[in-house]
């Protein structure tokens, strides 16, 4: 049995918080990070002793107040997102939803009708609609990539759906796009401009001038696209996470 791991426990600004150490294989420095839950995690690599980790946390109190004032203690529900959308987009399409009963969590698809009905155990609802959500966001965003980077003659990697908490999506020096579950809640035209955008990275990795030209040419009202993504933002990050 692993190591039980314990929270540091801080007061900031009056408010008692538990920020929870996690050695990363993966990371090269201390990190400090607030997430969906709200959760803070305090990451550092294997062999950085955890005094300097404490340390770190310690540089960074007002940074963390900062934030902390914008966390919402109660996330979103996913099941009540659908009550008020009963709708995803699959690729090009909006499909409706109907949402049924069932002892296991699976999709049926309706592709003449534009319907899809989520079957999902009544104990488990919120848990089980993220889950077919996502699987459903698998088959849709790649079919989407592949309909797009057609469209604008740029080839891709791979595709591989995540559950990003601070991106819509992102692509990787060797063409692997990485894209959030969420898109699916986008309508089309959002979901298509995130798609886009990381296309557009297939041909200039930064933000220079030339990229945002190259996504104009692709998406000419990438601007009003960008302002309505932010206002979704903080609707549909927290999806999915309870």
């Amino acid at each position: 049995m692993g190591k039980v791991v314990q929270p540091i426990v801080m007061q900031v600004a009056g408010r008692r918080l538990e920020i929870w150490p996690r050695v990363s294989a993966r990371s090269n420095r201390v990190r400090l990070a607030v997430k969906p839950g709200p959760r803070i995690e305090l990451s550092y690599p294997e062999h950085t002793p955890p005094s300097v980790a404490l340390d770190f946390l310690k540089q960074h109190t007002s940074w963390l107040e900062k934030v902390m004032t914008k966390v919402r203690d109660v996330q979103p529900s996913l099941m009540q997102h659908f009550e008020q959308f009963p709708w995803v987009t699959m690729n090009d399409r909006i499909m409706a939803i109907t949402i049924a009963s069932a002892s296991r969590a699976k999709i049926k698809i309706e592709s003449n009708a534009d319907e899809v009905t989520f079957f999902l155990p009544e104990d488990e609802k919120e848990s089980a609609a993220a889950r077919v959500v996502r699987r459903l966001a698998e088959t849709g965003l790649s079919l989407a990539v592949e309909r797009l980077s057609q469209r604008v003659g740029i080839s891709v990697g791979s595709v591989s759906v995540r559950d990003q908490t601070t991106r819509w999506g992102s692509c990787s020096q060797v063409g692997t796009l990485s894209l959030n579950w969420r898109l699916v809640l986008l309508p089309p035209l959002l979901h298509d401009h995130v798609i886009l955008h990381e296309l557009a990275h297939r041909v200039n990795m930064d933000h220079s001038d030339k990229f945002w030209n190259q996504l104009a040419k692709w998406d000419p009202e990438w601007k009003a696209h960008d302002r309505e993504l932010t206002k979704r933002w903080n609707n549909l990050m927290d999806l999915g996470r309870r």
